[in-house]
């Protein structure tokens, strides 16, 4: 990959190959030739939304993250977050993290389509774990009342 442009097209066939989102809100910010930022919002059918932001530099042959953050959001509360902010050093995989259920755990550099595969993943649980609608009844005419 030579230029950032390269990274934003790969990045933007992600998002389209996903089914599962419903609306996509994304900005790509080309620094330079090799220095760009891409942020954005997919929303769900269920109301959640993944947030994204990746500072990425172009380092030959491959794209470097300089940061990067993904957080989804269920009903207004956070469901996970990998990040690599500079502030759980104890970690194995510094800087490298996610948060879980109020819990730091080390993680690897996520690519964008595996958190896409996360969300969707946690969608289709959620889906089997809603209340199916009450099935309707046929009344029954009693055949001596004709």
């Amino acid at each position: 990959m030579r230029d950032v442009l390269q990274y934003f097209d790969l990045i933007a066939s992600v998002i389209e190959s996903s089914v599962a989102a419903d609306t996509v809100e994304v900005n790509f910010d080309r620094a330079d030739a090799v220095n760009g930022t891409v942020d954005g919002v997919l929303y769900f059918h269920d109301g959640s939304r993944l947030e994204f932001t990746e500072v990425v530099a172009i380092k030959q042959p491959h794209p470097v993250k300089l940061s990067y953050r993904y957080q989804y959001v269920r009903a207004g509360t956070e469901i996970f977050r990998y990040d690599n902010a500079k502030h759980h050093p104890g970690l194995s995989n510094y800087p490298h993290h996610k948060h879980i259920g109020g819990k730091i755990v080390s993680a690897i550099e996520p690519m964008l389509n595996r958190v896409l595969d996360e969300v969707s993943a946690l969608l289709l649980e959620t889906a089997s774990e809603s209340p199916s609608p009450p099935k309707r009844r046929r009344q029954r005419r009693n055949p001596k009342s004709r």
